[in-house]
């Protein structure tokens, strides 16, 4: 079925850039604005509402559309500026090596307190604006880290075909399996300077467990997926792994106040983190739970 007679709003022409957002709620009027202020206007836009997992709504709205570009953009993000969308196709087109480029990411001016501190303590929620472009490559070896996601991302229609689209099977992290494979076939990751969106962290604890329970869990299914990636950061096949879930609760006191962060490199951080001590422990559940339940 169309992704427009499934809530989406039907192209009124065609243009170098179809722009497809999924969105369960529907309100995207915040998104739409910030793309009719943008000065690059060769586009089109598409919404597919109420249709999940994440990685079929985008599949749908490729598929409604025909830009040579295809920009996927969440409903909870919008664009910092008027020119985030010519610099993102600009960067894309400057070199056939590039396969998706994405802005950087920022809280919004109006966030609440407690989004301000979920920016501050939880990783990939902030990826600073940059003064020149970078590359962020996801690694093909090992667990890892790119600064781009589909909250905000261009690709070449191209190699979204070529690659197959999103995983359907994935409910969430279809974007990371996704890029895995695109990083696989050669292309490269780029975030251009003075680019950014503005995107939403959760606005309460609930929906930060949640966010971070479905990241655990989405990490097992790909570490089960792709075994070469060497993503099972807890060895949960083997004896000692249990063990360690069995034993995790004895560790939350120490995890307020000792961190460890992966992205954009392994660091070790000493400080009153609650926020960050919650989310973990969350996605280290959300992991066993994927493991030993719906791995795939």
């Amino acid at each position: 079925m169309p992704a427009q007679d499934r809530g989406g709003e039907a192209p009124t022409r065609p243009g170098a850039v179809s722009i497809v957002i999924p969105s369960w709620s529907g309100d995207v009027r915040r998104v739409r604005e910030s793309i009719e202020r943008q000065t690059f206007r060769d586009c089109t836009v598409q919404v597919v509402r109420g249709v999940g997992p994440a990685a079929r709504a985008r599949n749908l709205g490729a598929a409604a559309t025909s830009g040579r570009l295809l920009l996927f953009i969440d409903d909870d993000a919008y664009f910092g500026h008027e020119r985030v969308l010519q610099t993102l196709v600009t960067t894309l087109e400057s070199d056939p090596t590039i396969g998706v480029v994405g802005p950087s990411k920022l809280i919004p001016p109006n966030a609440t307190w407690l989004q301000r501190r979920i920016a501050a303590e939880v990783p990939r929620w902030v990826y600073p604006a940059l003064r020149g472009d970078a590359e962020s490559n996801p690694p093909l070896d090992r667990y890892g880290f790119t600064g781009i996601t589909t909250t905000c991302c261009l690709l070449p229609r191209t190699v979204f075909e070529e690659l197959g689209g999103f995983d359907e099977g994935l409910t969430t992290g279809e974007d990371t399996d996704f890029f895995y494979r695109i990083r696989r076939a050669g292309y490269r990751f780029v975030i251009p300077r003075d680019c950014w969106v503005y995107h939403d962290p959760p606005r309460d604890l609930d929906g930060l467990l949640r966010k971070s329970f479905r990241y655990g869990m989405n990490h097992a299914w790909e570490a089960r997926k792709w075994p070469g990636r060497h993503m099972d950061v807890v060895p949960l096949d083997r004896w000692y792994g249990k063990l360690l879930v069995l034993l995790s609760p004895l560790f939350f006191v120490p995890s307020l106040f000792v961190h460890l962060y992966f992205d954009p490199v392994r660091r070790v951080r000493v400080g009153f983190r609650p926020l960050k001590a919650l989310a973990t422990y969350a996605t280290f559940y959300g992991y066993a739970w994927g493991w030993f339940h719906n791995a795939r």
